[in-house]
């Protein structure tokens, strides 16, 4: 079975509204093996929606559209729809009255136009919908199925949870769709995909997916198949070589983030961490303490805006300052230990940088960073060259700065 998804609206093309429909009903068929091979948007214009559902009936087995379906005069896709199957739209009495019960507890009576919303094509079947007033409706168009959903997404959730999921899944030839990935920072894609090569000549076309962000680079690793143990096993030997030819670069797999997987080295090792920053102004603590539980090892941070407080606070050597400046090797060591000093802590974890857009030179340019690390296997200073705006400059540096501890620390292994 190949599924096709339409919203429709237009709010969705004017942008006012964000379509998050059909990236849910994407990751809901992939989860249940159907796969989505076309996926579009239409305003409320006739013509369009009728030409948007023939193209994807052409295209898929499963044409699930969202929009169109509440009791207003800009919700045509039902009537549209109808007349173009050549099916008169009767009252279904369990709607309508499932729909005055649901105004009664309200304490409100039931608007006119809401009746409309009691209509079902004479040949399809309406799909109870237990969030709002408009039923899911299914048409069954010889071998192909037509789904039609409200436009609200909460609406959409229920009726796929309640009506249509576990149809589907029960549908026979069912195939499985196997999606995992790995989670890289600290490596360009380029360079990942040279160390892929071999891997990825083996590979058929589609299965490894590179999705390249601001602060890394994850790779997606996409099956089909009817058989899922076999599926796993062929997924469980594609991370393999990935992890064997990127080793350190790859820091967790799907959904993990780089501070929960320093958050778990930190407690596997049972050491503790004190913060000195400068340019991210108290990035790299809020990302931290973003993860449940990082009281077990964050013991606090100290953001060292202005020398003064470098000085006064982490005990950063006046000389020091004055000699190579705020940005350099020589300050960020001592902010590390002075972190580290400060807390009690047994890693101090130090960053300073110019982040623009001004206060760059020929020596020290915007987006330069100094990231000092001091811990049980000594104090070691990392510098980078960062490009861009100055938020995308503090969160690449907060990012180097997390990952530089983690590669410090090794594995989760004590």
């Amino acid at each position: 079975m190949k599924a096709v998804i339409i919203t429709i609206g237009n709010e969705l093309l004017s942008g006012l509204t964000v379509d998050t429909n059909s990236s849910y009903l994407g990751r809901e068929l992939a989860a249940i093996g159907v796969p989505v091979v076309w996926r579009t948007a239409v305003g409320d214009n006739p013509s369009d929606i009728i030409e948007a559902v023939d193209q994807g009936l052409k295209a898929g087995d499963l044409v699930v559209c969202t929009g169109g379906l509440g009791p207003t005069s800009d919700d045509i896709t039902l009537n549209v729809l109808s007349k173009h199957f050549g099916q008169k739209l009767v009252l279904d009495k369990s709607v309508f009255e499932y729909l005055k019960s649901r105004f009664a507890k309200r304490g409100v009576a039931m608007p006119a136009c809401n009746k409309k919303q009691a209509l079902v094509p004479e040949k399809a079947k309406a799909l109870f919908n237990s969030q709002g007033t408009a039923p899911g409706i299914l048409f069954n168009l010889k071998n192909k199925k037509l789904i039609l959903l409200p436009g609200v997404p909460r609406e959409v959730k229920a009726i796929w949870q309640e009506s249509i999921r576990s149809d589907l899944e029960r549908s026979p030839g069912r195939r499985f769709i196997l999606s995992t990935a790995l989670r890289t920072t600290g490596i360009p894609e380029s360079a990942i995909a040279e160390k892929l090569t071999a891997l990825e000549k083996a590979l058929k076309p589609g299965v490894l997916a590179y999705l390249p962000g601001q602060l890394g680079v994850d790779l997606r690793v996409t099956l089909h198949g009817a058989d899922r143990k076999s599926l796993d096993r062929q997924a469980g030997g594609i991370i393999r070589k990935m992890k064997m030819s990127l080793k350190h670069h790859i820091y967790g797999s799907e959904g993990q983030t780089l501070e929960e997987v320093l958050g778990l080295i930190l407690k596997k090792k049972e050491l503790t961490l004190g913060l000195a920053e400068s340019c991210t102004g108290g990035l790299i603590g809020d990302r931290i303490t973003n993860v449940p539980g990082s009281s077990q090892y964050l013991l606090g941070g100290i953001v060292a805006y202005s020398n003064r407080i470098k000085e006064k606070m982490l005990g950063v050597k006046p000389q020091t300052l004055l000699k190579y400046g705020a940005v350099s090797a020589g300050t960020v060591r001592e902010m590390a230990l002075g972190a580290r000093k400060i807390f009690k802590s047994d890693l101090g974890l130090s960053i300073s940088g110019i982040a623009g857009p001004d206060g760059g030179s020929a020596l020290k340019p915007v987006g330069l960073v100094f990231i000092g690390i001091s811990g049980p296997k000594g104090t070691k200073v990392i510098e980078k060259r960062f490009l861009g705006p100055r938020r995308q400059i503090k969160e690449m540096a907060a990012q180097t700065a997390l990952n530089e501890l983690r590669l410090y620390l090794g594995s989760a292994s004590k």
